[in-house]
Order: structure tokens, then sequence, then C-alpha cells
């Protein structure tokens, strides 16, 4: 999910959504993430776009938060689910290889489907 899907998926499993502090509609942000799965080979911190003015406050134990800036979630993944939530948005232009994050979600979505068949 993107953005209010980010939002959906945390929420769903529990989670709680509220407004941010500030809106960020068309700001970029360095986002720190994993380093591993689906942000494999990324710059660290890595610049994302942001079009939202509400935030996962509170993320379950059962997602695993993969990427943040100031404490916000930018990304969670359920595992069991193999369901992937991104706050941000990689298909604007300003989130820096977007299309590549994409690719390597998919494929790693993908993998870990399989593996659990």
């Amino acid at each position: 999910g993107i953005c209010l899907g980010h939002q959906a998926i945390v929420e769903h499993f529990g989670g709680t959504i509220s407004r941010a502090e500030a809106v960020m509609h068309g700001k970029s942000s360095d986002i720190t993430h994993c380093g591993d799965k689906m942000f494999s080979g990324f710059a660290q911190p890595l610049p994302v776009a942001r079009y939202h003015s509400l935030m996962a406050s509170s993320v379950p134990a059962c997602l695993s938060v993969l990427a943040q800036v100031n404490d916000i979630p930018m990304a969670v993944y359920h595992e069991a689910h193999s369901m992937l939530g991104f706050q941000f948005h990689p298909e604007s232009i300003l989130t820096h290889q977007g299309s590549q994050l994409l690719t390597q979600s998919i494929e790693f979505l993908v993998a870990q489907s399989l593996l659990t068949q």
C-alpha cells in the first residue's frame, strides 16, 4: 500500500493513524531504512517524496518498521501476509530510484509469498 494504503495496513492490524505535526505535500525527506529486503543497495538515507497530512502514530507488533523519518514510520512489512506499506510515494520523481524500489519490492514480495506456499 502507498500513502493511504500504508495507513490502512497499519490501522487494519491495530495501529493508530493521527494527524502529522506538519502537512507534507510535495516535500522531500531523507528516510533511514533497514538496508535489506526491498531497500538493498539504496543510499542511506534515501530521499523520498511525501504527500500526506496523516501518519502512523503507533504500529502494532505484527508489523516491522523498515524505514522511518523523525520516528514516523515510512515503511512497514507484515511477514505472515507478505504485505508492505510505504507512507512515501516511490512513483514520484522526488523519490530517488523510485522505480527501482518498486521493482525490488515486487520481487521481494513474490519471493516471500513463494516461500510461504
